[in-house]
């Protein structure tokens, strides 16, 4: 996936990731992706490139709500 559409990802994510991960409806309608297919890719680039203003803390914390949100299915 390029930078920018990980950056938007990344973004709604931190908007969301304290309240769960965002609405299923508004991932499809943002991205064109299931819940599942985000939250895949989310944890896959925040597992292997971090944004680096991002602290490492905080980025354990959005790979937990995307490894939460695959474990339930969305």
């Amino acid at each position: 996936m390029s930078a920018a559409p990980m950056s938007r990802m990344v973004s709604f994510e931190l908007r969301r990731y304290s309240h769960g991960g965002g609405p299923e409806e508004t991932i499809l309608a943002d991205f064109g992706m299931s819940p599942t297919e985000f939250f895949r890719e989310l944890h896959t680039n925040l597992e292997l490139d971090p944004p680096t203003p991002l602290q490492p803390k905080l980025v354990e914390t959005m790979k937990a709500v995307a490894r939460r949100r695959l474990w339930a299915g969305s």
